[in-house]
Order: C-alpha cells, then structure tokens, then sequence
C-alpha cells in the first residue's frame, strides 16, 4: 500500500505500530527508503504512524518525521472539545458550502479524537 500510495499520492495510517515489534526493521527500511528517493515521490503522499512509547521504536524513524504528542484525552467529549476550540468561527465559516464542511470536520475530528 505504501508503493502504490508514494505514487498517486495517497495518505497512509499505520496505528498501533508498538505492537508490531517484528516488523519495526522492515519499517525503519521503508521508511529510509522514502526519505533516500524523495524525488519520486507524489507530493500529496502522507505516511501517519501511531505508537505509544516504545524502546523497540527505530530511532531513525523518529529523526525523519514530524512528531506529535498529545496527553491522554478525558474522553472522546473532553477530546471532541478541545480540538474545535482551535478552530475560530471565521475558519469554520468561510467556505462556500458551509454545511458538507461541518460534517466533514466533525467527521475528521472525531476521528482524530478515537485515534
């Protein structure tokens, strides 16, 4: 999936990679391999992991992506909550089909507050 997505530009989400301790070398390969041939790759192309901390994580996948960390939600509400409040009314306002984008964002931030 990662070839093909590298290509056409696709976004990929591996989560839980903690718990695939096995495959952590085949990984950090892949991983490198992107970052060696950036040229071929699609512009739109993204890869997302999900960990929790793991000493068996490769370094070097660390040192080649953008890491985020966040504290372990109250809940799915408390969660919901604090990622709207970033946005400001005018962002969420400004489009021109105001209604396709609230379900869309709601969507994406519930999604982001289960993962």
């Amino acid at each position: 999936m990662i070839k093909e997505a590298k290509v056409q530009g696709l976004w990929i989400l591996l989560q839980n990679c903690h718990l695939a301790k096995s495959w952590m070398g085949d990984l950090e390969n892949i991983v490198l391999e992107l970052a060696d041939k950036e040229s071929e790759i699609h512009p739109d192309f993204r890869l997302f992991l999900t960990s929790m901390p793991a000493v068996y994580f490769p370094i070097s996948i660390l040192q080649n992506g953008i890491k985020l960390t966040t504290e372990p939600p109250r809940g799915i509400k408390a969660n919901l909550r604090r990622t709207l409040k970033a946005f400001t009314d005018e962002e969420i306002n400004d489009c021109k089909k105001v209604e396709i984008f609230h379900k869309l964002l709601l969507g994406t931030c519930f999604f982001h507050s289960i993962v």
